[in-house]
C-alpha cells in the first residue's frame, strides 16, 4: 500500500530510536509526491508502524490534549488507516 505522509511525519520517523530496520527502509525509500511523500509498505509493516507510533501518542495530563510530538505520530497512524481503507 502507498501511505501519504508529510515532511514532519518522515522526520519524526527517522528520528525515532525504536524504529526497526524494516520500517526504516520503508521511510528512507519514501518518494516525493507533490508536497509530501509516498511511503510503500505491506500490511505487516503498516501494523508494526501503527503499533510503534502508538507508543508516542499520549495526552498531556494537564491539558488533556496531544502535544506536538503526539500529534505527528497520531497523524501517521491516521494516514496508515486511510491508506488501508483505500
Amino acid at each position: 500500500m502507498q501511505v501519504s505522509m508529510t515532511r514532519p511525519m518522515i522526520e519524526a520517523l527517522k528520528s525515532t530510536p525504536e524504529i526497526p530496520d524494516n520500517l526504516m527502509r520503508c521511510v528512507t525509500a519514501a518518494k516525493g509526491d507533490g508536497g509530501g511523500y509516498s511511503v510503500e509498505m505491506n500490511e505487516d509493516e503498516a501494523m508494526a508502524m501503527t503499533e510503534m507510533c502508538q507508543w508516542y501518542i499520549k495526552k498531556d495530563p494537564a491539558t488533556g490534549t496531544f502535544g506536538p510530538k503526539a500529534e505527528v505520530f497520531d497523524a501517521i497512524v491516521r494516514a496508515i488507516y486511510k491508506a488501508q481503507d483505500a
